[in-house]
């Protein structure tokens, strides 16, 4: 059957669903259901690999047929119920970054898998979340200080920027609708995807990975066949091509349905006898 042995990677926002101000949290539409049902009934797996905790997938998107879950970025995997990796960002750069961006007063969340944080140094802008004033809150809330990643506005990149401490140990993602996400080197989608890889009882045959924006590009470099969205940014599009990847429709024509379909046709053809 043609997707037999092949996994298939997927990010959310922009890819999976539509999102934007009115719809904060888009759901996938018939047709992306319908194709990742029948992916899966040919044989193949389904992961999600996004930045957001288990506890922030819309039960619309988990309802998808995932087997996997790369989370935060890759600090968490979880493969059939199990969790398979679980890291964090070294504590002594934690209590560094929220000093400094306290210092800058760069408004930030701080998230792991069970505990999200807002500093909030004149923006409460996840009213949801547990919200402080400073850094010292921060770790009185978390005392090890065990956290796998942080967001911020666009609008306040040029306070990022302007730190040496920030730009020499951190990487930075820029997401492109107004945010940017920051973890350290080894924190990332492209190592959440080896990791769950690793952790199956079989290599898989091909490996897909279908995403929209910067920090999806670790995925799609670590991928077999990396796709991305005809919405995704312009420097993802064309790392894509250079990789030889596939180029599928926006997320708003179900471009990953698109992509599914062709690349279970092209893999049907592939494995067709002469």
């Amino acid at each position: 059957m043609p997707a037999v042995g092949s996994v298939a990677f997927f990010d959310i926002d922009g890819t999976l669903v539509y999102r934007d101000e009115k719809h904060l949290n888009g759901v996938p539409t018939p047709r992306v259901r319908a194709a990742l049902e029948r992916y899966v009934e040919a044989g193949g797996r389904c992961v999600l690999c996004t930045g957001r905790p288990r506890g922030l997938v819309v039960p619309e998107v988990a309802s998808l047929p995932f087997s996997g879950y790369v989370l935060m970025d890759g600090a968490r995997v979880e493969l059939d119920g199990l969790v398979v990796r679980d890291v964090a960002m070294p504590p002594e750069l934690v209590r560094g970054a929220l000093e400094e961006m306290e210092r800058l007063d760069l408004s930030m969340i701080i998230e792991s898998a069970d505990l999200n944080v807002s500093l909030d140094r004149g923006e409460n802008w996840f009213p949801h979340v547990a919200t402080v004033r400073t850094a010292r809150e921060v770790m009185e809330l978390r005392p090890d200080l065990r956290f796998s990643k942080i967001v911020f506005h666009s609008h306040e990149l040029d306070k990022f920027l302007g730190s040496a401490f920030l730009r020499e140990n951190f990487v930075l993602y820029r997401l492109g609708d107004g945010m940017n996400e920051v973890t350290v080197e080894g924190i990332n989608k492209g190592t959440g995807l080896h990791a769950l890889v690793d952790a199956l009882p079989e290599r898989p045959r091909v490996t897909y990975a279908f995403g929209d924006s910067e920090n999806d590009l670790p995925m799609l470099e670590a991928a077999d066949v990396g796709v991305a969205m005809g919405n995704a940014q312009a420097h993802v599009i064309e790392r894509v091509r250079e990789l030889g990847g596939y180029v599928t429709d926006s997320v708003l024509e179900d471009g990953v349905a698109t992509a599914l379909e062709h690349l279970m046709r092209s893999d049907s053809h592939a494995s067709s006898p002469n």
